[in-house]
């Protein structure tokens, strides 16, 4: 099932008042801007909006002789009229309330009309359950919360407070709070922000803490602060260019081209070798929050208190989104499984059900997973589709284990280059990660102990003190090495390998594919390859940033079919005309981007158009309006990366339309 987004609420909002619903009860904690939305959604289907609180009453107010009543208030107002009742569940429990309503759900079709029912409940009591229906209102959504950021930029330039935030970092900005609410997303921005120009690793700190007390919400969900960052994993050079890569998904411009979010890894590997680590540092890395999953405390004794508790914790998971779900020793928590059979029904459900969310859901939720061992998890969960990839973290090798001192010395304010750490790594062969950072700190404890500066010495003697988990459990990580050989994917890059390649292709012995797109610049390659959307961003930036819609139609014609006998409208005004001539998928793209906030419609001089030979025949309209036009206009405009300082959000949503003749 498709996400509900803000427009596709809206839509159906309209398609349902206009089908004759009588009775919609809304379900929101955004009061303020639902109720914006739908007054001009009323607009836009050219009905009245009349509210009701029990502070206010009637707005605008009824007549005092047509009573206090429900029906009597409803009546008063004409036809093609919607009523926004806020907060009014309390009345709900009066019986003569029911029966109003029920009365007026016989006779608001016929007067064109609608009651709207908004709060954060939602109940529908049983004797309107066939005459009501629920409709939960979204939380804001990325194009939502770009409006807003956009407003907020606006006014702190106006405050005369400059920001330099790149395109990357406002990006950072929106899906760090993207769960909130508007009201809440906002005071978060405000924070993250004061006394700030660029958006550092402490805002986005601050802007992940926001959503903890949503975790809260839920004792088997457990928050994490973002505290380790890659450059606190040594090595693992291929594992962290797959995250990188990955994170690169959560991009306005992969969205842009269709490109998946990806589903997460499943990171296996000797004990404490940076699996645990590797999950905090990808949450600070795509900028998630980090929430983890004890999968043991689901089980409840009661039948049925499992399953349920896997269903909610999954709920409030993707309100989260986008967050890192970490499942910190996968085996140990489906510990009723064994091999291809489960000796627990509990757990098999509870495995069936979290695999086909894992399979099924669309948020952007990565899942990270950690395990020392493969043998009590079921095949099904190894397969691709559940998890992006399966990854073998081997103990470290010298490279590595000299960058993994470096790291825990550094931690800990002493200067590495002062101490001999080739050969301590030469002598740490076999060692985790873990024990070599057991090194670090027994050699510190000791040398502060004796009331000495640490030494060389001190590091060697904590090695040899050490006995390393390799020789303790020397079968079973054999074992666990060898089952990985052919089966995972290896966390780091084999160097010796990669240099031979290297080598060879400096020698002229590999052949180097020819770029046979390198004639066409990359917006007319990302066209040819039917990128549509994304073509247009990056010819707009391109080219400046401002761009007409006959520059784009004719700089795209020659790379893709563009020409057609559609045109743009504005949707809340649609005799408000754009351009017209575009076929029907260049007109979806760019009613796509400019309700994603990715492109602004500003208002232009009709001399730029003029100068093209390039004009609709009809009158112009220099600047929008939210009065009706009664015959269609002609609003001169560009496209622009940038919003407009007044009419940003009435151009944001636009229209395919049709108007034979005008060009």
């Amino acid at each position: 099932m498709p996400r509900m987004t803000t427009e596709s609420t809206l839509e159906d909002l309209r398609e349902r008042i206009e089908a004759g619903y009588p009775l919609l009860f809304l379900r929101t904690w955004e009061e303020r801007r639902w109720e914006r939305l739908l007054a001009e959604l009323a607009l836009e289907m050219e009905r009245g909006l009349v509210t009701w609180s029990q502070t206010s009453g009637w707005q605008p107010p009824v007549s005092e002789s047509s009573g206090t009543s429900l029906a009597a208030a409803c009546a008063a107002y004409p036809s093609e009229h919607l009523f926004l009742l806020k907060d009014f569940h309390p009345q709900l429990s009066q019986p003569e309330v029911i029966r109003q309503l029920r009365d007026l759900a016989a006779v608001l079709p016929e007067r064109r009309q609608a009651l709207l029912l908004m709060d954060p409940v939602a109940h529908v009591p049983p004797e309107l359950e066939k005459d009501a229906i629920v409709v939960p209102l979204p939380l804001p959504d990325y194009a939502d919360f770009r409006e807003g950021l956009d407003e907020l930029l606006t006014e702190l330039q106006a405050d005369g407070v400059a920001t330099e935030l790149t395109p990357q970092d406002e990006d950072h900005l929106i899906q760090a709070v993207l769960g909130l609410t508007y009201a809440e997303a906002r005071k978060a921005w405000v924070r993250a922000l004061q006394g700030r120009t660029r958006l550092d690793d402490a805002a986005l700190t601050v802007l992940v803490s926001e959503k903890r007390t949503l975790a809260s919400a839920s004792d088997l969900l457990e928050f994490h602060d973002l505290d380790a960052g890659v450059d606190d994993v040594g090595g693992l050079d291929e594992l962290k260019r797959w995250l990188q890569q990955r994170a690169l998904a959560y991009t306005p411009q992969a969205r842009e081209q269709g490109i998946p979010l990806p589903k997460g890894a499943l990171l296996l590997g000797v004990q404490g070798c940076g699996k645990s680590l590797t999950a905090r540092a990808t949450a600070r890395m795509l900028s998630f929050p980090l929430v983890r999953l004890d999968i043991s405390r689901l089980l409840e004794s009661q039948r049925g208190e499992s399953e349920r508790n896997l269903r909610d914790v999954l709920h409030l998971v993707e309100s989260l989104a986008p967050v890192v779900l970490w499942l910190d020793e996968l085996e140990k928590g489906f510990a009723g499984v064994g091999g291809d059979e489960f000796s627990d029904a509990t757990m098999a459900r509870i495995v069936g059900s979290f695999l086909m969310w894992m399979q099924e859901q669309q948020r952007p939720v990565f899942v990270i997973a950690t395990a020392n061992s493969v043998h009590n998890l079921p095949p099904e969960m190894l397969r691709r589709g559940r998890f992006d990839e399966l990854f073998f973290i081997d103990l470290p090798n010298f490279h590595e284990r000299h960058h993994i001192l470096r790291i825990h010395l550094a931690k800990r304010n002493w200067k590495p280059e002062r101490f001999h750490l080739d050969e301590l790594a030469q002598r740490t062969e076999g060692y985790s990660g873990a024990e070599l950072e057991q090194i670090v700190s027994a050699a510190i404890i000791d040398a502060f102990g004796r009331g000495q500066v640490l030494t060389d010495v001190d590091l060697d003697r904590a090695r040899r003190l050490l006995v390393p988990l390799s020789k303790t459990m020397e079968e079973k990580i054999f074992e666990l090495r060898q089952w990985a050989q052919d089966r995972c994917r290896r966390a780091t890059s084999d160097n010796r390998a990669a240099q031979m390649l290297d080598e060879e292709q400096r020698l002229g012995v590999l052949e180097v594919e020819e770029d046979r797109t390198g004639a066409l610049p990359s917006w007319a390659a990302l066209a040819v390859a039917g990128q549509l959307k994304a073509a247009i961003v990056e010819y707009v930036k391109r080219e400046g940033g401002d761009i007409l819609l006959p520059e784009l139609c004719a700089a795209l014609r020659p790379h893709v079919d563009v020409d057609g006998e559609q045109g743009l409208a504005v949707r809340t005004n649609p005799n408000t005309v754009l351009w017209l001539g575009m076929n029907k998928e260049l007109c979806e793209a760019i009613i796509e981007l400019t309700s994603a906030r990715r492109l602004y419609v500003h208002p232009t001089d009709p001399e730029r158009y003029r100068q093209r030979n390039e004009a609709l025949k009809l009158p112009v309209l220099l600047e929008p309006t939210d009065e009706k036009l009664p015959r269609p206009k002609w609003l001169p405009a560009s496209l622009r990366t940038a919003p407009h300082p007044t009419h940003s959000s009435r151009l944001a949503r636009l229209a395919r339309m049709q108007l034979a003749g005008a060009t």
